[in-house]
C-alpha cells in the first residue's frame, strides 16, 4: 500500500513539474503609441497628449507604457527607474488604464534631458528594462546645438536619404500649405505639418510650437519665404522632417546608444497624423487588415528568424524593403527579424520614385515550363497599374511542373502546392495547368479594373458613412467585407437559423463595372460558362463562390478514393467550416494526373476569392482537373431538349431562407431572371445571361430580407412567366 502511494505520489509529482515547466510566465514592457483619436475618444482617462512610441522623445513628453504578464494575472505591479539624468523628478503615476488582468498602461513625464530606464516586476517576475531618450529638436538643417555649431546636420551622414525625402510632399507639406498650393490650409494643420509640435505645456523642447509663430491671415505664393524671415527659429522646424519619425536630434550627433536616435516600424508613428479620426483614418482602416494582425484562422503567423530568410521578404516589413533594395538574403547585414507589416512596408518615407511613395511597383511571375520544367521562366507583370506591388508577394513563387516533377522524378516526396496567397497569378492567367481536355479561359478582371487589386480591395479609399463611422472595407483595411459582427459577449452573431451573421460585402466595388445586378452579397453572384452555371455538377446553379468550393471539394474527394491510405478529416482535405485544406505530405506514390489535378484544387483555394479573382479561368481549370480524374463535369443533359418554356413552381415553398427556381428552355439564348418585391420593387437579379438549351435549376438566398411574398419573373426571348414565392422566418 505505501508502495502504492509512493508511486502514486511521484507520478503526481512529475505531472506538477511538467505542467508548471509548460506555463511560461513573462513579464514585459513596452512604449505604447497615443494618436490623436485615441485622445479624443474621452476626457476621463490617461489619454490626454498624443504619443508617437517612439523612445526618443522630446523634453517633456508624456511617455505611455504598455505593461503584460503572460501566463497568470498582474498582482501589485511595481515600476521601477534603473536609470534617470540627475535631477530628473520623473515618476510613473498612479492612475493607470487597465486593458485586462494581465495588461495595463502608465506613464510618466521625461522632463529633464537624457536617459531614462525602467522596469516592471509582479513579484519575483520581472521584465528587461525599456529606454527612453529624452533631447530637444533642431531641424534637418540646423547645426546649432546647444549654442555651439557642431557643423552636422542630418544630411551629413544621410545625404542619400535626405535627397530622397526632399521629392516627397512631407517635406514640404507646410510650405504648399502657406503658399497656397492647395485649399483648405488653416492654422489646425500646422500640429501634424511641422517638427515637435505637441500641445503639450510641459513639454519645453524647441519644438515648433515653442517658438514665436502667428499663422498669416492671407495664404498665397511667397508667404512662406515671408514667414521664414519673421519667423526663423520656428521656420526651421517647419515641414514633415526626419525628427518628426525618428525623434529629436540635439542627443544624436553620429551617437545611437541609449535610443538617442530611433527607426521604428510601428504604424503608430504614422498614425501620430494619419489618426485623427476624421478626414485622417488610413491607420484606424489599417488595424481592421489582416497585413496588421498577421494571423490565420486565428494563429499568428511569424516567418521570421534563421533559416526563414525567404520569407521575410513578405511576411516582415523590413524583410519586403530589403527584396526592394536587392539585398541578398546572403549579405552579412540581412535582418531576418520580425517587424510588422505597417504603412512603411509598403510606402517609403524617403522615396518618391513611385507613385504614392510606394516601394515597388514592378513584379516578376514564375512562369510555367513544361519543356523543361526545372528551369522555369518569368514574366513581367503588365496591366495591373499600382497593384502590381501587391503581386510581389500574392503569387504562389513555385511553378506547377517543377513541382510535379520534383516528386515524380523523386527529388522530394511531398508536393511544394502553390504559396498561401496566390491571387497574382490567378489575376493574371498564370500557373495554373491546362488538364482533361478542357481548355484553360480567361475572364479580364487585370486590365479591366486598371490598377487590379488596389481597383476593388482599396474601392473607396476614404469611407466614412453619414454619421461618421468608420466603413471597415475597402480603403486601407483592404477588406472585401467588413468584419463579422460581436454580440454583447464578444461572440460572433448567429442568424435565425444559426449560422454565423458575415459582415457586409463591399458589393459597391463590384458595382463599378457590373452595376446592381449581382446581388447583396458575394455569395450570389451567378456565373454561367459556356452556358452553365451549375458548374459542381450537383443539379444546382449556385453562387459562383459555392460552386467552386463544391468543385474543389469533389476533386479532393476524389484523390481521398484513388489514393491507398488517404482519409477525408479536417487534417485531410477541404472542411468548410474551418477553411482548412490539405493532404499527408507524402505524395511519392500519386500519378501525374492526381498530383496535377492536386496542383490545380489547391491554387483555387489558396487564391481565397473562391473564383472571383478570374472565374472563367478557376472555373476551366477546376473542370480540368475534375474531367482528369473522371469526374462529371456536367449536368446530365436532358434524354429529349424541352418543347416548349416552362417556369416551375419554386422549392422548397414556403422557404426560409433559400429556395431553387426551375424553369426549361427549349432554345439557347439570353435569359434574365429578376426577383421582386410584393409592391413590384427589383430586389435582385439572378441571372442575365445567355443559357443553352434544357432545364436549369437556380438558388436563391433570400438573406436579410423581410418575411412575405415575393415574384420571381423569367425572360427567355420573347417569353416572359411571373410566378409568387413565399419567405416564412
Amino acid at each position: 500500500m505505501f508502495r502504492r502511494i509512493t508511486t502514486l505520489f511521484f507520478v503526481l509529482t512529475i505531472l506538477s513539474v511538467t505542467l508548471h515547466a509548460q506555463t511560461v510566465i513573462k513579464v514585459s514592457l513596452e512604449p505604447y503609441g497615443v494618436t490623436p483619436y485615441m485622445v479624443s475618444l474621452s476626457t476621463t482617462d490617461i489619454y490626454d497628449f498624443k504619443y508617437t512610441g517612439l523612445q526618443n522623445v522630446g523634453v517633456g513628453t508624456k511617455v505611455f507604457l504598455k505593461a503584460t504578464i503572460n501566463g497568470k494575472k498582474f498582482g501589485t505591479a511595481t515600476y521601477t527607474f534603473t536609470r534617470k539624468p540627475l535631477g530628473a523628478t520623473a515618476a510613473i503615476n498612479a492612475t493607470k488604464h487597465i486593458l485586462n488582468d494581465s495588461t495595463q498602461v502608465v506613464f510618466f513625464t521625461a522632463d529633464l534631458p537624457g536617459t531614462y530606464a525602467i522596469t516592471v516586476a509582479d513579484g519575483s517576475y520581472s521584465s528587461i528594462e525599456v529606454v527612453i531618450n529624452a533631447a530637444k529638436y533642431l531641424g534637418y538643417t540646423n547645426t546649432v546645438v546647444n549654442g555651439v555649431d557642431t557643423k552636422l546636420s542630418c544630411n551629413t551622414c544621410h545625404s542619400d536619404k535626405v535627397t530622397g525625402w526632399l521629392k516627397t510632399g512631407h517635406a514640404s507639406k507646410f510650405t504648399r500649405g502657406v503658399n497656397a498650393e492647395y485649399s483648405g490650409y488653416k492654422s489646425s494643420c500646422i500640429g501634424c505639418h511641422t517638427v515637435g509640435y505637441d500641445n503639450n505645456p510641459t513639454a519645453i523642447n524647441n519644438g515648433f510650437d515653442d517658438f514665436t509663430f502667428t499663422f498669416p491671415t492671407v495664404l498665397a505664393a511667397g508667404v512662406f519665404d515671408q514667414l521664414t524671415t519673421q519667423f526663423p527659429d520656428a521656420m526651421k522646424r517647419a515641414n514633415i522632417q526626419c525628427e518628426s519619425c525618428h525623434g529629436p536630434a540635439s542627443a544624436h550627433l553620429g551617437n545611437t546608444s541609449d535610443n538617442r536616435m530611433t527607426v521604428s516600424w510601428d504604424p503608430v508613428v504614422c498614425a501620430y497624423c494619419h489618426e485623427s479620426g476624421t478626414n485622417h483614418i488610413y491607420a484606424r482602416q489599417f488595424r481592421a487588415a489582416s497585413h496588421a494582425t498577421a494571423t490565420l484562422n486565428g494563429r499568428v503567423i511569424d516567418e521570421s528568424g534563421a533559416g526563414r530568410e525567404a520569407c521575410v521578404r513578405c511576411h516582415t516589413g523590413k524583410g519586403f524593403a530589403q527584396y526592394v533594395d536587392n539585398i541578398s538574403t546572403t549579405d552579412p547585414y540581412f535582418d531576418p527579424s520580425f517587424y510588422p507589416l505597417t504603412c512603411v512596408t509598403c510606402h517609403d518615407p524617403h522615396g518618391k520614385d513611385n507613385e504614392f511613395q510606394l516601394r515597388k511597383v514592378t513584379a516578376t511571375l514564375v512562369y510555367p515550363n513544361p519543356t523543361t520544367p526545372q528551369s522555369p521562366t518569368t514574366i513581367e507583370v503588365k496591366e495591373a497599374g499600382l497593384g502590381t506591388m501587391c503581386m510581389n508577394c500574392h503569387q504562389s513563387r513555385r511553378e506547377a511542373n517543377a513541382e510535379i516533377d520534383k516528386v515524380l522524378t523523386k527529388v522530394s516526396s511531398s508536393l511544394s502546392n502553390s504559396h498561401y496567397g496566390a491571387a497574382g497569378d490567378i489575376l493574371y492567367t498564370n500557373n495554373m495547368l491546362e488538364l482533361g481536355g478542357v481548355k484553360l479561359a480567361k475572364s479580364n478582371h487585370l486590365g479591366a479594373t486598371v490598377d487590379a487589386c488596389i481597383r476593388c480591395h482599396m474601392y473607396n479609399l476614404n469611407r466614412i458613412d453619414p454619421n461618421k463611422n468608420l466603413i471597415l472595407s475597402g480603403g486601407h483595411t483592404f477588406n472585401m467585407r467588413e468584419p463579422r459582427e460581436l454580440d454583447a459577449a464578444g461572440n460572433i452573431k448567429k442568424d435565425a437559423i444559426g449560422n454565423f451573421v458575415k459582415g457586409k460585402a463591399n458589393m459597391e466595388a463590384c458595382a463599378q463595372c457590373h452595376g446592381t445586378t449581382f446581388g447583396n452579397d458575394f455569395a450570389d453572384v451567378k456565373f454561367f460558362f459556356n452556358g452553365n452555371g451549375d458548374h459542381d455538377n450537383n443539379g444546382v446553379v449556385e453562387g459562383l463562390q459555392t460552386e467552386v468550393r463544391g468543385m474543389i471539394m469533389k476533386i479532393m474527394q476524389k484523390l481521398v478514393d484513388q489514393i491507398p491510405g488517404t482519409t477525408r478529416s479536417t487534417s485531410a482535405g477541404y472542411n468548410t467550416s474551418t477553411g482548412f485544406f490539405g493532404f499527408p505530405s507524402t505524395k511519392n506514390t500519386w500519378t501525374k494526373t492526381q498530383l496535377s489535378a492536386y496542383w490545380n484544387a489547391y491554387t483555387a483555394y489558396n487564391d481565397k476569392s473562391d473564383g472571383i479573382h478570374n472565374p472563367k479561368y478557376i472555373v476551366s481549370a477546376l473542370k480540368g482537373a475534375m474531367a482528369s480524374l473522371g469526374i462529371a463535369t456536367a449536368v446530365k443533359e436532358e434524354e429529349t431538349i424541352p418543347s416548349e418554356y416552362v417556369v416551375y413552381q419554386n422549392y422548397p415553398n414556403p422557404f426560409n431562407p433559400t429556395t431553387n427556381i426551375k424553369f426549361a428552355l427549349p432554345n439557347s439564348g439570353h435569359v434574365k431572371l429578376t426577383i421582386y418585391d410584393a409592391l413590384g420593387r427589383e430586389v435582385e437579379t439572378l441571372v442575365n445571361n445567355e443559357l443553352v438549351a434544357g432545364t436549369h435549376t437556380i438558388e436563391w438566398t433570400a438573406r436579410n430580407m423581410a418575411s412575405g411574398v415575393y415574384l420571381y419573373r423569367i425572360e427567355a426571348n420573347n417569353f416572359v412567366k411571373v410566378n409568387k414565392m413565399l419567405l416564412v422566418k
